[in-house]
């Protein structure tokens, strides 16, 4: 199978979400209003501290741009789907010369690129501006865009995973609020890790929802080789284990839509 049809749907994607730049933006700023407002809920916070679990008030706040970044960029994946598989509109792409869950990540891949770049450069401009930068060397840089990407692709496979089941759930909106609440608390999208009761912490630094979040972030504002090699690792292992996820449940629609005259 060749993936040349895949680049060139991300690659029109991505020049068409310049075609919608203003409603974007518009979405993008409403997400810097909401680090405005964390910048200043944080001071409160540092007023008595200096370094809470580790992250200076700079670091949680550039942990936040990242988190935010990598989470919002890509929007209603999972409700967009869900949907085509309740409403049976999922049929209508398996005549087409792709695979449908290919063609769908391509398709959010090419808008999530765009997305991602202006919320990162939004917001950091704002956090930038209101509290200092982030001392990190331009050498790990490439590094940091590497476990982005990853946490990007992870959270499509598992909002894709999700979407599948809405084929015995029957509410895609539901699903998607679940997920997204998950995200926001144990994924570490909101607050790190490190401020959970340990025992929390503990075991959500092991699931495949830390490693959209909070792993890369961490890693953003306290980059090393180490926590590198063991971050994109472990989300390669978990983007493998929803890809097959995926396949599986992907499979087991098209079998029952098939055998239900779809």
């Amino acid at each position: 199978m060749t993936f040349t049809k895949y680049y060139a749907i991300a690659k029109t994607n991505f020049i068409n979400s310049f075609t919608y730049i203003f409603d974007t933006l518009a979405s993008t700023f409403f997400i810097g209003i909401v680090i405005f407002i964390f910048i200043y809920l944080w001071k409160a916070i540092y007023a008595s501290n200096e370094i809470i679990a580790g992250f200076t008030i700079v670091m949680m706040l550039w942990y936040l741009v990242m988190t935010e970044a990598i989470v919002t960029s890509q929007s209603r994946v999972l409700q967009e789907i869900g949907e085509e598989v309740i409403s049976g509109n999922i049929a209508n792409y398996l005549t087409k010369p792709y695979n449908y869950l290919l063609y769908k990540y391509a398709y959010t891949i090419g808008r999530a690129i765009l997305r991602f770049l202006l919320i990162f450069i939004v917001c950091g401009i704002i956090v930038l501006l209101m509290l200092g930068p982030l001392t990190i060397a331009l050498y790990v840089l490439p590094f940091i865009m590497i476990t982005a990407f990853l946490a990007i692709t992870l959270h499509f496979l598992m909002m894709a995973s999700f979407a599948l089941f809405a084929l015995w759930f029957e509410n895609a909106q539901a699903l998607e609020f679940i997920y997204s609440k998950i995200v926001f608390t144990i994924g570490g999208m909101l607050i790190p890790l490190e401020l959970f009761p340990a025992w929390i912490s503990g075991i959500s630094m092991f699931l495949p929802f830390s490693y959209v979040a909070y792993h890369p972030a961490k890693l953003f504002v306290a980059f090393s080789f180490q926590n590198f090699i063991q971050v994109a690792t472990m989300q390669i292992v978990w983007v493998t284990v929803f890809l097959l996820i995926a396949i599986i449940m992907y499979k087991t629609y098209i079998k029952r839509l098939q055998i239900n005259g779809g």
